[in-house]
Formats: structure tokens, sequence, C-alpha cells
């Protein structure tokens, strides 16, 4: 029998491959007996050769007792050995080289002491402990401290003296041919921002590197024109030269890093996380061990900026590694490329301010003169004899170590780039954008971020000698970016928000305070320039400011309509690619299990093998003759399962509902209810339709209390015994009836839509407590009907013949849809997609229901009680008082009286808003063309009594704010006018008649609905 080497299947003798996994076995080959030879020849021969010395040969070959009897080959072999003999000096090569190869032995053996030695400090139970990265940040703090310590002993102080006995700030003479010539100063012109010399200040500091022409003359280090004299634009600060014990140091620790970071990067397996420590250590090492130190050469701010930059990343870098391995977590996930941008753009961010300081002392002048001072200045000291600060109005002359509003700011552009790249690439591939609508309001952060950064880089590549400043078109422009980014950050807030697991409010100000941080790193270098911001006079000036505000609109306005449609286009493909990317600002829900990932084949043998190494690959091939039969596998499968389809009759149910219990809580006619218990108890799924606000969704809510009932839960509370939906464009037959979906196993099952799962539940709810289980699917028509609910329209008709589900998709029986079942839909009938759209098989297969405006007593008297309700759940408002109960249906409130709309209605301002709501709201007769009569909304449109209540609740917040007046204002504007658009300027004019009647001529929305009346798009927006 033999045994397959993957599975350890035992197959027959003559099987070429297991039968369970697939794997060929190895073909059997016979041993052929060898052949007996007359000569006794080694197995190997050439190893023996290369194994002895040519010495060892010669000295052999006479001793040879079997020469006569070597074969032609062996004859052969020898003549070849024989004409390579060389003379003594060959051999005394030889030696030499042999013992070249054993020290190399010995080296090796060193290292292998010194990586065992390194185990038994870096390995704990054979895995890396956090002593490895601990080294290495340690090393790396050292190596900060001692790149700014050669900066900051290089860099004179503002007041430190010369070998000379010159300040920074004392201009530095010489005699030339017995003449004094005034050489210059280390700091420059006060205010240039020009950096400073050390070897004007103090010309012995770097006499070692000086080197002579051909005339004899010393060429000093910075005069690189090599004309005798340091020029302004041969200004580098002062460069560091290396000591002894700086390249000393620097050696050691260098070679410590690098030593355990190689260690580290022979000990992982994914070393894409060690890789960035080799790189900032390797560039670290050339520029100070090597170059400044071994080669002797002085490094200048530019360089020794780039070195502190790299050992900021390393202690970043290794920081990553340290708190990896001492919380015990893996090293084979290494940090995504926008962690080493943000390294970067953070470590520039903190060099510009090292570089500002590399480059200095600079001169400023302090103490300025006062008007009158000034004045007396150029009246009684000749212009020629002021010094450069007196010119400019100052007092006196003084050195800084720091002018981060002047100098070269490029160290500060490249942060700033570093950065918003960073930050963009974090937003986009990081968040989700769910619809077009998040895709603007990210548009809108990143275009305000963007703008910002070009101003920024405006300032650097267009000031004068290096200095920033604001202007006037700058502080537009900023207030413009900030503007429309806060504005992309709160709705994208408030769009999120309301979704469950979504970012909550500290997650939110954690987000805005990154973004207005990274705008205060943009602004920041431009404001410290501290130039005065004023309204142009100059009219050219105030031209050109607005120019550049309308162009900056327009940008935004291309920005967020087209730039958002591709940023859409780029989160879409990037959920493509990566389809179980987490979304930064939608954490997962407590308990909710994690989404496994999706696996193919190529990236699974590829996870096994960075895991495991090639000692354990396996390879798996396909054969052909031992696939399955997947048809065979199903239908034997299939074959044990009963697949009888239940028809059962139809149970009894209790559609007796009191109207005058519906009533309590919602304003409607009996006639109304009455239809649709009718339809209901008829078999008919139910349409309601009607204007938005009128109550299609509670009346839903509130009979299918009655009906369905209520389900007790696990813990105590009480649930509905109903099921609703929403609507929306993207539905199709898999989210209504159901389809293939993938489990957490890696396998395959039937996922059911919302239909079937709620007659799921109706069956049970059937069997179980004789009260059906109904499913409410608001919003009806924004479903395309035909792709969501076409396998539905045979199925409503034939109950008991179309199973909703077959034995395919439920895995055995097939499936009936009860008779009991029934579905509620709402639709409303200004919405965009018109009623009369959905077809006329759908219309056959449910009963349409008009609900109209209640009585308008009725929801006159009782406003007050809907108003409570909705209070109450938002808890505003405490219980009623004891004895004031709630009225019912044909009832009214028992506050009207004394004026108050209800007990918390004190002064009675609440009722006087719902009063004249109500007189603008009250319907007329409709007027004919061209005819201007005051009338009320309601005569034109069909105002529901929920867009009331909600008006109602909002002046009970607002009134103690604006007053009385101004909050039915407010009111009106948000909730009512909205649903004017589209009406004809008489109708308009109508109703600005009737406000000025009923809210008065100065009311804010009398002036809105002239205005509307006279206007030429007759639209409020």
């Amino acid at each position: 029998m033999k045994v397959c080497p993957v599975c350890e299947m035992e197959e027959e003798d003559s099987a070429l491959s297991c039968s369970m996994c697939g794997s060929d076995f190895e073909p059997s080959v016979k041993e052929t007996p060898q052949q007996e030879s007359p000569v006794d020849v080694p197995e190997d021969i050439s190893s023996d050769i290369a194994e002895m010395s040519l010495g060892d040969v010669e000295k052999t070959e006479p001793e040879s007792e079997v020469t006569n009897e070597l074969s032609e080959e062996e004859k052969l072999l020898e003549e070849t050995l024989s004409a390579t003999e060389t003379g003594a000096s060959e051999e005394k090569s030889e030696s030499s080289f042999t013992k070249f190869t054993e020290q190399f032995s010995d080296m090796g053996k060193i290292f292998g002491d010194l990586n065992k030695r390194l185990d038994g400090i870096f390995l704990s139970k054979g895995e890396l402990n956090y002593i490895a990265p601990l080294t290495i940040v340690v090393l790396s703090i050292l190596l900060l401290s001692g790149v700014i310590g050669l900066a900051v002993s290089s860099v004179p102080g503002t007041d430190q003296e010369s070998s000379d006995g010159y300040k920074p700030t004392t201009p530095y003479n010489k005699e030339i041919n017995g003449i004094t010539v005034l050489i210059g100063r280390g700091v420059a012109e006060p205010f240039s921002g020009e950096a400073f010399n050390c070897e004007i200040w103090d010309s012995q500091i770097y006499e070692e590197f000086q080197e002579v022409n051909d005339e004899g003359y010393y060429i000093q280090l910075t005069d690189r024109n090599e004309n005798g004299t340091v020029d302004d634009e041969e200004r580098y600060g002062c460069p560091v030269n290396m000591k002894f014990i700086s390249t000393f140091s620097f050696i050691i620790l260098n070679l410590i890093l690098l030593t355990t970071a190689f260690y580290i990067y022979n000990k992982v397996s994914n070393t894409a996380i060690i890789i960035p420590v080799i790189g900032f250590a390797v560039v670290e090492t050339i520029l100070f061990a090597i170059y400044g130190g071994l080669l002797n050469n002085v490094i200048f701010a530019l360089p020794l900026t780039i070195g502190l930059v790299c050992t900021v990343g390393l202690i970043v870098a290794s920081g990553v590694l340290l708190i990896r391995t001492s919380l015990g977590r893996s090293l084979n996930d290494p940090p995504s490329l926008t962690f080493y941008i943000f390294i970067i753009a953070a470590a520039l961010l903190f060099s510009s301010v090292f570089y500002n300081y590399s480059l200095g002392p600079y001169a400023i002048c302090d103490g300025e003169y006062t008007p009158s001072e000034l004045l007396d200045l150029k009246n009684n000291v000749p212009e020629d004899l002021r010094t450069e600060c007196q010119n400019k109005g100052y007092k006196n002359l003084q050195a800084v170590p720091f002018d981060l509003g002047n100098g070269s700011n490029m160290i500060l552009l490249l942060s700033a780039t570093f950065l918003f790249l960073g930050v963009a690439n974090s937003l986009i591939s990081n968040t989700k954008i769910n619809d077009i609508d998040e895709a603007k309001y990210f548009s809108m952060i990143l275009s305000g971020l963007g703008l910002q950064f070009l101003i920024l880089v405006f300032n650097v590549v267009t000031s004068e000698d290096g200095g920033l400043g604001f202007d006037e078109n700058d502080t537009a422009l900023t207030i413009m970016a900030l503007g429309v980014a806060t504005i992309g950050m709160v709705s994208f807030y408030r769009k999120r928000r309301g979704e469950a697991g979504s970012m909550g409010v500290a997650y939110f100000v954690i987000f805005a305070s990154g973004i207005f941080a990274l705008f205060g790193t943009f602004i920041a270098p431009v404001v410290l320039g501290g130039n005065d911001i004023e309204w142009p006079e100059d009219g050219d000036e105030q031209f050109n400011l607005v120019l550049s505000a309308l162009v900056t609109a327009v940008g935004f306005w291309l920005s967020y309509r087209f730039g958002s449609q591709k940023l859409r286009e780029l989160s879409i493909a990037s959920d493509a690619a990566m389809p179980n990317r987490q979304d930064a600002f939608a954490p997962s829900v407590p308990g909710e299990q994690k989404a496994m990932p999706e696996w193919t084949v190529d990236s699974a043998m590829e996870f096994l093998m960075n895991e495991y190494g090639d000692e354990f690959q396996v390879e798996l091939k396909h054969t052909t003759e031992h696939t399955p039969d997947l048809e065979l596998v199903e239908k034997t499968m299939m074959d044990t399962v009963d697949q009888s389809v239940e028809i059962r009759q139809a149970i009894e149910v209790d559609y007796d509902v009191d109207f005058h219990e519906i009533a309590e809580a919602y304003s409607t006619t009996q006639e109304t209810v009455d239809e649709v218990i009718t339809h209901l108890t008829s078999g008919k799924n139910i349409m309601l339709f009607g204007e938005p606000g009128t109550g299609k969704t509670a009346l839903s809510n509130i009979l299918l209390t009655k009906l369905c009932g209520e389900i007790e839960q696990p813990n105590g509370s009480m649930a509905p015994n109903y099921t609703i939906v929403t609507a929306n464009a993207e539905w199709s037959n898999f989210d209504v009836i159901g389809g293939i979906s993938p489990d957490d196993s890696g396998g395959y099952y039937f996922k059911d839509g919302y239909v079937a799962e709620a007659a799921k539940l109706c069956e049970k709810s059937i069997r179980e407590r004789g009260k059906p289980h109904y499913l409410v699917i608001d919003e009806f028509n924004r479903a395309n009907i035909d792709e969501a609910f076409g396998k539905l329209f045979t199925v409503f008709e034939y109950r008991d013949k179309q199973p909703l589900l077959t034995h395919k998709e439920t895995g055995g029986a097939p499936f009936m849809m009860p008779p009991e079942f029934r579905i509620i839909g709402t639709m409303n009938t200004q919405d965009k997609n018109t009623l009369f759209n959905v077809g006329f098989a759908l219309m056959r297969r449910f009963a349409f229901v008009e609900i109209g405006l209640p009585l308008p007593e009725d929801e006159y008297h009782r406003m007050p009680v809907f108003v409570y309700f909705k209070l109450k759940k938002l808890g505003l408002v405490p219980d009623r008082p004891d004895g004031d109960g709630l009225w019912k249906f044909g009832e009214k409130c028992r506050h009207f009286p004394q004026k108050k709309f209800d007990f918390y209605d004190d002064d009675g301002n609440m009722y006087a808003c719902h009063e004249k709501l109500v007189k603008f709201l009250a319907p007329g007769e409709p007027p004919k063309r061209g005819d201007e009569t005051p009338l009320g909304v309601r005569t034109f449109r069909k105002i529901g009594p929920a867009l009331l209540i909600d008006s109602m609740v909002t002046i009970f917040n607002s009134i103690k704010k604006y007053g009385p007046e101004l909050a039915l204002d407010r009111v009106i504007r948000s909730n009512i006018m909205p649903s004017l658009e589209g009406l004809e300027r008489n109708e308009i004019r109508c109703m600005f008649l009737h406000a000025k009647e009923v809210l008065g001529p100065t009311s804010i929305v009398t002036e809105t609905l002239d205005r509307m009346a006279n206007s030429d798009s007759l639209s409020l927006f």
C-alpha cells in the first residue's frame, strides 16, 4: 500500500495520485545492481581530489601500489594533475591563502559567538523580546541628543565672543596692505533673515579647513567663488566640525545600533517593519560617523537637519517595535505608508525650527522710536551718521537665535507637503465614502486644506529674502478655506451621527481638532511674519482682492461639483480593492462579530508561506480524475431531506379594533380606519398614500400595535410584533426575497430578504400566539418596483400554489407565504417618483387608501396632546399633573379657555403662536387665475398634522430664546415654506396678503413671501 505524503491516505500500489487531496505519488524506480569493477575506485573521486593538497598528490604518487592497474580515465586525470604542478613560490602562495581563509573562518566563529550572545539577551522563549527595540530607542535618543549638542556647540550665542573678542553683531575689520578694511560681521542686515557666517565672526574657527590658492592666499571655507572675501550670498551658518570625541561616540553608537537592527532583521519574518529603522540608521551613520567623522568634513546646516530628521525617524520607527514587543503583539503587520509619511512630516516640522537655529543667530533692531523721537532724530542727526537701525526707526541692534518669520522656509514647506499628503491619503484610504453626499463633504474638507497649503507654498516661493507674511488676499482666502472645510466637517458629522455605531461627539472632536491643527500648521509660519491686515485703500488692490475671492469660490464649486464625483469613484475603487478595510469613522458596534477576511487562493498561500516558511510548503495539484460531481453530491444530500410542501388553511385573525383607541394619539377619521381594516380582512395588501406629514407611517404603527400585539423579549422589555423597513432605489430581489451570501466559515448560505424574513416570523407568530406579523415598507415608491418586487406578483396572487422560497433556497421543504401575511406600504404623492408610476400589476395586488387631512376641529382641539406625547418622548416635559388627564377624540383641551396651550404654557406664548400658525395655514376657496385674495397655505398645499406637531415642538424649544414672534417666523420658514416650491406667482401673492394680515407686515415670513412673489425664480432658496 502507498501512503500519501500530504494527508497520509493509504492507496493501492498501482495508484498514481491520492484520491483524497489529489497529490501525485513519486514514481517507483527499481534499483539496478552495480557491476563489479576489477579496479577499486572511490565512489566520488572528484571530492577526494579536492580535499587533498597538491603536495600530498606528489607524495603519494610513487607509493601507489595500483598505478599500473589504473583505468584510461584515471590515467588521463593523473596527467592533468601533473600538468598543474607549481614551484616553491606557488606553494608558499597556497599556504598564505590557507592562512587567510583560516582567518575568515575565525571571523565567522566570532560572529557566531556574538549571535549566540545576542540570542541570550534579545530572545525569550525563542521570541524577540523588548530589549532589542529598547536598545535602538535609547541609542536613537542619544544620537538625537548628540546632533542637537553638535549644533548648540557650533552655533554661537547672541552675546558670545569669538577668539578675537568679536560678538556676532560686531563689525569685523582687517588690515590689508596697511589699510583697515571692513570685512563685515557675523549677522546679516537686520530683518533680512539671511544666515549667519562663522568665518566673518571668527576667522580662526575653521582655519584647518582653509586652502591656499595659486597666489598664496588662504581661501576660507565658505568662500565658494574663491575671490578672497566672503560675500553676502555665501552665508551658511556655522557648519559642524566633529572632533575626536564626537566621532568616536557616533561610531560606537551607530555600530551598536546597526548590529541590533540587522539582528532584528534576521529574526522577523516580515522585514518591512525593520527596514525603515535600518534606512534611517544607514543615512545617519554615513552622514556623521563616516562623512563628518572618519573623512573629517564639516557638516552644514542642511545635512545636519537631515541627520536630525533621521534620528527622529529612528525614535518613532523603533518605538513601534518597542510597543509591539512590550505588548506581545505580532511584528508581521508593519505600519502603513501613511504612518511613515506622518513621521517624516512631524520630523521635518520639528527640524524646521532646528534648521532655522542652525543658520543663526539673526540680526534685528529693537526699541522702536516714537513718532516724536523719530522726528527729532531726523532733524538733529545727519543721515550719514545714523546707524542702520536708526534708519529703520529703531534704537539698538541685537541678535536673536531664531527668526521664524524670515530665513529659509523650505524645510517647513517640505513638512507641510508631507503632512498634507499624509492627511489626504489617510482620509481617502481609511474612510468608506458611502454616497455622493459624503464625497461632496470630503471634497470640501480637502479643498479647504489644499487652498491653505497653496497659500503657504505661494508665500514661501514668492517672499523676498525668505520672509513670510499675510496680506489681504491671504486673509480672505484663509477665511474661505476655513469656512468651507468647517462646513464639510459639520455636514459629514451630521450625516454620520444618525447611523448605528457611527462616530460620536468625542470622536468628531478629535477629528475636527486634527483638521484645525493642520490648518494651524499651515497658517502659523505665515502669521508669524507679523504683517498688518488692513482693507486696501487702492482701487486696484480692492479689485484684486475681490477677483481672487471670486476665483477661489469658483474653484471650490468645481471641486464640490466634479471633484466629489472623482473622490466617490476613488472610494469605490478602494472598496473593490480592499473589501474588508475598516472605516475610521464607523467603529464596530460592541458585540458585533467582526467580518471575516475574504481570502483568495493566492493570498492564502502567500500568507502560509510568510507565516511558516519554506520548510512547511506543500505542493497541491488538482486532478480532474478525482473532481467530485457537485450535482451528484447535491442530489445525494437532498435525497435525505423531506421536501414536502405544507399548504395549510388560514387561521382566523381578530381584526376588531376600536377606533377610539387609535384616535387617542392619532388624528384621523372613522372612515379611514374602517377602510384599512376592511381591506386587511379581505386579504389585500395596503398602500397608504397622501401628502407628506399626514401620518401614514404613524397610522401603520398604531394600527399594527393593536392588530399584531407585542412580544416579550429575553430582557423583559416589550417589542412590537411587526417589521418596518424603508425602501430605496438600490433594492433588488436580493433585498426583498433573499439570495446567496457568504458565512463566517468560508461557505455560503441563503440569506432571507425583508419579505421572506417577515413572512417566516408571521408563520411562527400565527402558530405560537394566534396573531400575525406584518411588514411595513415605508417610502414604497422609492424602490425599483419591477426589479425588487417582480417575483412577488405571482406569490401574492397564488399563495397556495407558488412558494415564496423554493427547496434550493430553504435547503429543505419549500416555504409558502402564510395566508395571514400582509404588507402595508406608504408613499408620498409629492415624491419625485409619482404615485401611478408603480404599474398596474402592483396596483391590482394592493388596495390604495388615501390618508387625507384629519378633521380640522379634532386636529385643532387635540394638538396639545400630540405635542405633549412628542415632548414627553424627548424628555422635555414632566408627567401631567394630577387631575389633568388626556382628552380623547372630539374633546377640547381644558387649557384653551385660559388661552394656554397646555399645562406647561405658563405665559400663554405657545397658545398665541399656535393660534397664529393655525390662522396662517387656514384653507380657503382656491382663487381664479389672476385673483389676489388673502388665503392660507392649506388652500394650495395639504400640510399634514406632523408638520404642525414638529413646528410646535420647535417653538417650545426656541420661544424663550427668540420670543414668540421671531420663534414663529423661524419655524414657518424652516418647516412650512419649503413645501411651497412650485406654486404660481398669484398663489404666492395670496399667501403674502394673508401673512401680512396674520403675522404683520414686518414679519420675516411676510417679507420672504413678498420677495418670492416679486422674484424671477419664485424660489425661497
